[in-house]
């Protein structure tokens, strides 16, 4: 066999083995939708800003703007609705040209359903845009193994609050944890 023939074998094999065990397994899509309260302003705030360039007000795009939060996450729009629990993580604004997110956020359920379980969130949030698509990369819990997306909406947004819909859809592996 010649050296082009053991790389594609080897290639193949390399793919193989390293294919996830979670691609074996049956899976159960999972839609969720919930809101996130945002408060960047006042004594109650759950955004707060921890870094920033020495440019970073001066640009339309507030690049290099960096926030951590603690979001609570509701079931209805309604700041008053039941608690389900918390968005956590860190937030910057990461493009010179337009407002755009690199979010990295933990979704911690603290009541219902989901209560002890968590999703992880890394992406790119372009804040102008109507309708946004952000990965779900990770799970734990009943969401353990999980990989989706969020498509993420502004619901409402005054000066200082916004309300954010997150409709997600994930892909769980059918696991117990006699199978790890």
């Amino acid at each position: 066999m010649g050296t082009a023939t053991y790389l594609y074998a080897f290639l193949a094999l390399l793919t193989i083995a390293s294919s996830s065990e979670s691609s074996h397994l049956p899976e159960t899509v999972k839609r969720l939708r919930f809101y996130v309260q945002d408060k960047v302003a006042g004594d109650d705030r759950t955004v707060w800003t921890v870094a920033e360039t020495n440019f970073s007000q001066d640009l339309p795009s507030k690049f290099g703007l960096v926030n951590v939060l603690d979001n609570p996450i509701t079931e209805l729009p309604d700041k008053d609705s039941q608690v389900l629990g918390r968005l956590q993580g860190v937030i910057a604004l990461s493009d010179f040209k337009e407002m755009a997110l690199s979010m990295l956020l933990n979704v911690l359920f603290t009541d219902g359903e989901y209560k002890g379980s968590t999703l992880s969130i890394l992406g790119r949030n372009p804040l102008h845009d109507g309708v946004r698509e952000v990965p779900v990369v990770a799970g734990t819990g009943a969401f353990r193994l999980a990989r989706g997306y969020v498509i993420t909406t502004t619901y409402e947004s005054s000066e200082g609050y916004g309300v954010y819909e997150y409709d997600v859809v994930l892909f769980v592996p059918q696991i117990s944890h006699t199978d790890t």
